[in-house]
């Protein structure tokens, strides 16, 4: 396993938001607000565990 910057993880998290099709299906999809999505991309907060769930990623 290749352990993942925070800049990787937000990548990988804009990615699948556009293969949901948009912010707030992948928000739906995780258990989180998109509103906390935007905050985890532009690096205010950081990706906590539903998200990484979401993403099939744990913290290490």
């Amino acid at each position: 396993m290749t352990d993942l910057t925070y800049d990787d993880v937000r990548a990988r998290l804009s990615a699948a938001i556009r293969e949901s099709g948009s912010q707030k299906a992948f928000a739906h999809k995780a258990g989180v607000s998109a509103g906390f999505l935007s905050d985890v991309i532009r690096g205010r907060w950081d990706p906590g565990e539903r998200v990484l769930n979401a993403l099939d990623l744990r913290r290490v």
